[in-house]
């Protein structure tokens, strides 16, 4: 059976205090801390370094700290799988804390992440896929040359202000260029 966590977000209530969210998914996830690399003193205290403590509710954490806390749980537990919904953040200064603690739990581990960030494929990945829009598999093989076959058989697509979280789901896929909370929760 492979574990991977359930999104971004951990499924956790926005109206929880961040203690009670740790509560509830080391009910769910317990098993999975047996063999962390990361412990949780470690995530306390980087949640602490950016102004989170166990007392606040989650829907009043600022957005940056939103995305830390969640990333930082998706970091606490050993998963068979990680998702990452959101390269970029994980690229970013305020999240480099994260970075680390990511790359020691990854070890012998998949990470599977849609992104155009080249920071973030050169850090994280080594193997690459290229997928039609219909998500059908075109090529699949070691990154460098994934990126080389979608540079030689695709068209010219200029990802390079592309903001891998822009996109949000709906009846259709569509790019969404504001900054609003509301197409983060999917």
């Amino acid at each position: 059976m492979i574990r991977c966590p359930v999104g971004g977000e951990g499924g956790l209530d926005s109206k929880l205090r961040v203690s009670h969210g740790f509560d509830f998914l080391f009910s769910i996830y317990g098993d999975c801390l047996s063999g962390s690399s990361v412990s949780k003193d470690e995530v306390w205290d980087l949640l602490q370094q950016i102004n989170v403590y166990p007392d606040q509710i989650i829907k009043e954490l600022t957005r940056e700290q939103k995305d830390f806390f969640f990333l930082s749980i998706s970091v606490l537990f050993a998963f068979d799988l990680y998702l990452i919904p959101k390269a970029k953040y994980l690229m970013s200064k305020a999240a480099k804390p994260l970075r680390q603690l990511l790359l020691k739990q990854l070890e012998g581990k998949s990470l599977l992440a849609i992104s155009s960030n080249s920071r973030f494929r050169r850090e994280f990945c080594t193997d690459g896929m290229v997928l039609s829009p219909l998500g059908e598999i075109l090529f699949a093989g070691n990154l460098e040359e994934s990126i080389q076959w979608a540079e030689e058989n695709l068209e010219d697509v200029d990802v390079s202000d592309v903001e891998d979280d822009q996109f949000a789901l709906g009846l259709n896929l569509r790019n969404s260029d504001s900054d609003d909370d509301q197409n983060d929760d999917f």
